[in-house]
Formats: C-alpha cells, structure tokens, sequence
C-alpha cells in the first residue's frame, strides 16, 4: 500500500492526534502511522497496576471543544482505563481512526530532494510519499532494558516491562515480585504490587523523593458548572504559566520566608499535594540550594514520620539529598511509603549493592545474596527524549542520517526542527520543554507552530525549509545557559540528561526557560519574518 500525503505523522499520542486534527482542518491529506492498535501513545500501551497522570484535569488533556464539552472526567488525577476511554471518545467525536494505519512502525524515512518531501517506510511495507515528516513520538518511545548475565537465557520467570504490560494483567497474588527502578513508573507498580504479593523485593538506585498526590473524585454536577470555563483554562490559561498548568503562579521564592513562615507554607502544600507546591507555595525552587535544602529537610521529616521501619526510610529519604529537590520530577505518590513499610517489602541499595546477574529464579546482587522472584518488573525507564528518534533511520540531505548527526551532541532549533533534515518537525522531543511542562500545552503549541510554517509557506511558495546550523547551535547555547541558572546544573545522573542509559553522553535535553517565554520564542522565529530557517521557493527552482 502506498499513501501520497502533505504531511504523515509517527505516533497517536496526544500530540499526533492534535497535529492530525489541525492539518485535517486546514483540508490538508494526512495520516498518522501507530504501532499500537489505538489512539493514546502511552495511555493506549500502559496497562501497568498504578499507572496514572501526575498532571490534574483538565490540564492535562487536549483543546479540542467537540471533545472537552462532551466528556467528564472521574478523577483529578485519572488513570491509564480513564485515559484509554477518554481516547476511544475523542476518536467517536473526530473520526481519527480512518487516517491512522495501526499495527505499523515507521523504520526509514528519507529526504527526497527531487520532489522536496519525504519517502517513507513501514516495517510491514507500507510506503508513503509526504511533502512534510512529523515525528511525534513522546519521550518514553523506546524502553531500557539491562542486560544483566541470565536475563535472557537463563531466568525462567516472568519478565515484563510495565509500557508492555499484558492488557490482560499479571497475577501478583500470593507471588513474589521483584521492582527493579525507582522512577514514576517504579513507584506505582510497587505501590500496587506490595498490596497483593506474597514477598516484593524493590531494588532502590536513586530513591524517588515522592510528594503526596492527594488524589480525589470529580463531583460530575460541579464539573458541568464549571465547564464553560473550559475555553478559557485549555486555550489561554495553560500558556500564561511557567509549566503549562492552571495554577495561579506565585512571585515567592523559598529565601523570601523565615523557617516558621516556610513551615505553615510547606504543610499547607503538603495537604493539598500535587505540584501545587512548585507554582503557589513557591516558585523556582531550584533556584536557591539554602532554600531547596531547607524543603528536602521538610520533605524528608514527613517521609520519615510516615514509615515506622527507620532503616528502609533511610534508605528512601536519606540524610544526604541524593538531588536537589525537584531537580528531577517527584512522582505523585498515594500511600507509596506506607506499603513499602510493610515487612512482607524488602528494599535493596543497589548502589552499594549493585545486581550483578539472575538465575532460574532469582536476582543476585553484589553481596551475593540471591533475592527470589517469580515476576520481574523492570520499570528501568527508556531511551528518554531521543531514543524514539534515533530509532528511525531518518536520513537528510546529502545522505546524511539523523544517528550521524547527533553523534556528538544532541543539536535542534527551537526544538522542532533539525538542520540538513528539511520539512521534518517533530513534537515533544529534544531541545523543547518536553519533561518540564505540562505535555498538552507543549505539544498544542508545537502544533500550531507547524501550522503557522505550513500556511505560511504555501503563501510564499516554498516547497521546503531548513533551520540554519547558526540558529540550531545558538539555540542549544541558550538551553544550556538557562539550564545552568538553576539546580539540575548540579545532577549527575538523570533521563532529562540521558544518564540514566550505559554508554548515552550527559547533555542537557530539555528547555527549562518556561512556557510562555518557549512560546515566544518559536513564534517570533516565524513571525513577521523567518529568523533561523533558509526557504526554497518555486520561484527559484
């Protein structure tokens, strides 16, 4: 089967879906390539017990009228089943299905400089031919596997990385389970999984510094009088704030408060949960060390008041911050510390303890020990950022592919496009706020960036646009710069740096200047004029 297309999008998450949406209302032919058998990305593949958003509603979903003024969400903070009916509903509405081949990865994409567009392949052969390529992967694309001795010919247990969770589920009861990781993913599996198992052995690198999500339900009859209000939180609220929330942002830093003031401040954050914390008790929390030391101190004496086992509170909520607070995003937790206090839980440092291979029916780690498990979940994270892109061989002009071109850093311009590798535009990938906002807001702004650079290039004739190697080099010395304002400087280790695969170089990967000022930013490059970006016209064929 081969498509001719103006544009083919890689991905139905909440970004390829919103691209799709606005390219069909410009009349343009577009159609989107999904590995999955639905829409959603993530929400469609995650299946996993605990998976949830750590972003409240309606923040955290797509300005679409058609769909938000017929939808009611359950819960503030809704879960991977509520996620997953929210998209079959959007599809109802929209009729996206009919554009989206499903079941397909997109493996060779090849700039075509006869025709200024882009040859395309499936892994099931399916061609297509489209003036424009927009890679909309997410940032959690690619899983991470270790490659520990035995995990793959030795080990005769059940292994399951939670973005591949059988929809059918996994029977914890009466099991013994392992969790290897700590990040948002670790946390709600084990959070789960210590209700049901027999035994759970939870293997601790960096310990998640977790703040109570405070979950609750929707009251449906308050939600319907609240929801004229929709038009204004989705299309203008969200991109006034710093993360593309709806919070009301507050102007007080952490320094601008005695410890008593800073006390009654915390607390308050602490029973309202979510990141209610990080825009209206303070902002910039990672912009002062006395200040970001003092909230882990709170941090830590709340975790530990909660855990009546010191030596396992020790190790999640140690004396010395592994981090600066914040410096990588607190998962959203729900009684996390209460089930690991349980004694049926284990917890191993492997730190000090590293796991060194698996047998038939066990992690062994440094010491010797061999820790028993008839399920093994690696919530190990993934390729974070770029993995999803370098996992197609896209190749640009002059036969250069985009693995070559970031072999030695990580270049973009404004996080949308790269240089040598015309008409592609991506979302919610590298060099953007990708990990650092709210991802309907970023992704909706991207999308009508690309819309703007499409409609403006049809008017002007152009057939094709690159971002200049000067605008792309600038714009990576402006991230860093930011970058270096402000805490995460100071992170060793993290998948916003790429850290946390072996072998993957530290580099910063995200904007963190904030939405309204990203926003400004890729706007204005268009806007009147293009800055940063060379055009071809059909005038100078």
């Amino acid at each position: 089967m081969h498509y001719d297309l103006d544009a083919l999008i890689v991905g139905a998450g909440f970004g390829g879906v919103y691209l799709l949406h606005q390219l069909r209302k410009e009349g343009l032919r577009a159609k989107i390539v999904e590995a999955g058998n639905g829409l959603g990305g993530v929400w469609n593949s995650n299946s996993y017990p605990g998976a949830r958003s750590d972003t409240p509603i309606p923040t955290y979903s797509l300005n679409i009228p058609e769909v938000y003024q017929t939808w009611t969400w359950n819960e503030r903070y809704p879960g991977e089943q509520e996620f997953k009916a929210y998209f079959r509903h959007l599809d109802n509405v929209l009729g996206m299905s009919k554009d989206v081949v499903y079941g397909e990865k997109v493996i060779k994409a090849t700039f075509d400089a006869a025709i200024d567009g882009w040859q395309i392949r499936t892994d099931r052969g399916t061609t297509f031919t489209a003036r424009f390529f927009c890679p909309c992967l997410g940032f959690a694309s690619k899983n991470y596997t270790p490659d520990w001795p035995g995990i793959k010919d030795v080990y005769k247990g059940l292994i399951v990385h939670p973005n591949q969770w059988p929809s059918t589920g996994v029977d914890m009861k009466g099991k013994k389970v392992a969790v290897v990781g700590t990040g948002a993913t670790g946390v709600q599996v084990a959070q789960e999984a210590a209700r049901d198992s027999a035994q759970l052995t939870c293997f601790v690198r960096t310990p998640n510094l977790s703040w109570p999500m405070c979950q609750e339900k929707i009251d449906p009859e308050q939600y319907e009088k609240d929801r004229p209000l929709l038009e204004y939180q989705l299309g203008t609220k969200r991109f006034t704030t710093v993360g593309g929330f709806l919070y009301e942002e507050t102007e007080r830093v952490l320094a601008d408060d005695t410890p008593e003031e800073r006390e009654v401040r915390l607390e308050e954050a602490y029973k309202i949960g979510g990141y209610y914390l990080f825009f209206c008790a303070y902002i910039n929390v990672l912009g002062d060390q006395e200040g970001n030391d003092a909230l882990y101190a709170f941090w830590r004496r709340k975790t530990h008041e909660r855990m009546t086992d010191k030596k396992k509170a020790e190790i999640l909520a140690p004396l010395k911050p592994p981090h600066p607070f914040a410096g990588k995003r607190p998962s959203l937790e729900q009684d996390y510390y209460e089930q690991m206090d349980k004694p049926h839980v284990t917890l191993v440092d492997v730190v000090n303890n590293p796991i060194t291979h698996l047998t038939s029916n066990a992690i062994v780690t440094a010491d010797g020990v061999a820790y028993e498990a008839d399920i093994i979940v690696l919530a190990t994270g993934y390729d974070a950022i770029t993995g999803g892109l370098r996992n197609i061989e896209i190749t640009g002009l002059d036969g250069l592919t985009l693995e070559e071109k970031w072999k030695d850093s990580t270049t973009s311009y404004l996080g949308l496009a790269t240089s040598g590798f015309p008409n592609m535009f991506y979302v919610y990938g590298p060099l953007s706020p990708t990990a650092y906002a709210s991802g309907p807001a970023v992704v909706e702004s991207q999308a009508h960036w690309i819309m703007d650079t499409i409609k403006k290039m049809r008017d002007q004739n152009a057939t094709r646009i690159d971002a200049t190697t000067k605008a792309e080099l600038e714009w990576r010395e402006k991230i860093e710069t930011i970058h270096a304002y402000t805490l995460r400087d100071k992170i060793e280790s993290s998948w916003y740096l790429g850290t946390n695969i072996p072998g993957k170089r530290r580099e910063v990967l995200c904007y963190s200047g904030g939405l309204p000022m990203y926003r400004k930013e890729i706007f204005d490059a268009i806007k009147p004029d293009w800055k940063g970006f060379t055009l071809k016209t059909t005038d100078s064929n």
